[in-house]
């Protein structure tokens, strides 16, 4: 290569040079200006972003907050009913206890149930077995007598005329007003509009009877009192004198005290005894 061409790419390549450094700086600034826009454009969409948040959170609070909804409206809210129709229905509760419904009977829970305790308003007839819990007592408004229970297993028979409490399992105290009742297993309570309120005890329940000489009607008067049922027997045997300890249920006393006399039970219902 001559000198006038070396002469020549010289030129032409420092030229080149120069463009080329032209065409980085250029793309370079071009690339910075696209990163700081990106950089603005993120930061703009993030102030649009959170912006839009907080109208949405404020527009959520506006309308979770309604001043002009009332206190009552929202203890209302709070409220459980349950009431069965013409067939039984069993309810669980929030607290574990179970209840079986008779045929038209309601179930109102309090709107703070299950906090300090468990309070209830109750109308007609029901099962109840309800979950242990000692720090919040079960407390039953049934009208003119309250029922109140830690845990345990009860029929409740709110109707006017017939009001009774009969326990399964457990202890429960019946107040009536103000004359408290305490029931242990297989013991009843019972509230008659022509007798004092009294309780008595499950057919089934086994009990110790001693009696010095005592004419069967007495005793008769006496298990119809204790099992709350009702016995007719042979008007000849009432003056009868019966002497002796006698243990179990109402079926197997009675048995033990007609033998003498050759009388025998029939259960003519749940509530009548004939001996014959």
């Amino acid at each position: 290569m001559n000198t006038m061409e070396d002469e020549d790419f010289k030129k032409n390549w420092e030229e080149t040079f120069k463009e080329n450094q032209q065409i980085d700086s250029l793309t370079d600034t071009r690339i910075k200006a696209g990163i700081q826009s990106r950089i603005k454009t993120g930061r703009t969409l993030r102030r649009v972003y959170w912006a839009a948040s907080v109208a949405a959170v404020i527009g959520i609070g506006v309308f979770l907050y309604n001043p002009s909804a009332s206190s009552s409206v929202v203890e209302q809210a709070k409220i459980q009913s349950y009431t069965s129709a013409d067939f039984t229905e069993s309810i669980d509760l929030p607290d574990g206890s179970r209840i079986v419904l008779e045929p038209h009977s309601t179930l109102v829970l309090s709107s703070d149930f299950g906090k300090a305790d468990r309070k209830i308003t109750f109308t007609g007839k029901a099962t109840f077995d309800i979950a242990k819990d000692k720090s919040r007592p079960f407390r039953i408004n049934a009208k003119d007598f309250t029922v109140q229970v830690l845990g345990t297993k009860f029929f409740l028979d709110q109707t006017s005329g017939k009001e009774k409490v009969e326990l399964f399992e457990g202890k429960v105290k019946v107040d009536h007003k103000g004359k408290i009742t305490y029931l242990l297993p297989n013991q009843s309570w019972s509230k008659n509009v022509e007798k004092p309120a009294q309780f008595y005890y499950a057919a089934d329940a086994r009990r110790d009877f001693s009696f010095e000489d005592e004419t069967l009607k007495n005793i008769v008067s006496e298990l119809e009192q204790v099992y709350n049922i009702k016995i007719e027997y042979p008007k000849e045997y009432g003056e009868k004198r019966i002497k002796g300890t006698f243990s179990g249920n109402l079926n197997e006393v009675l048995t033990a005290i007609c033998y003498p006399f050759n009388l025998k039970t029939e259960k003519k219902s749940e509530k009548e005894i004939q001996l014959k």
